[in-house]
């Protein structure tokens, strides 16, 4: 992993995404302080351990939620665009 100011990752952007299409990680730095991390993205974005993350908090979250409303059923052409055809 190498770390890289904002000012050298903004001159050399192509060389910073074709070292990420290489599988390196770039730390990306402001004043010496880390504020943002490039890395290489898989072509499978299930496998990301990141998403699989995300994914199961809005499972959860989605599933503590009360049902509420009800179950409309198919939507028929007089119900998009009413009697008048």
């Amino acid at each position: 992993m190498r770390e890289m100011s904002v000012r050298e990752a903004n001159q050399n952007f192509s060389q910073v995404i074709a070292a990420a299409e290489k599988g390196e990680t770039i730390v990306i730095t402001k004043n010496g302080a880390p504020v943002a991390k490039i890395a290489p993205q898989s072509a499978d974005r299930t496998q990301d351990r990141d998403w699989q993350a995300a994914h199961e908090a809005l499972v959860k979250s989605l599933n503590e939620k009360a049902e509420t409303g009800f179950r409309l059923g198919k939507i028929t052409e007089d119900d998009k665009y009413g009697d008048d055809q």
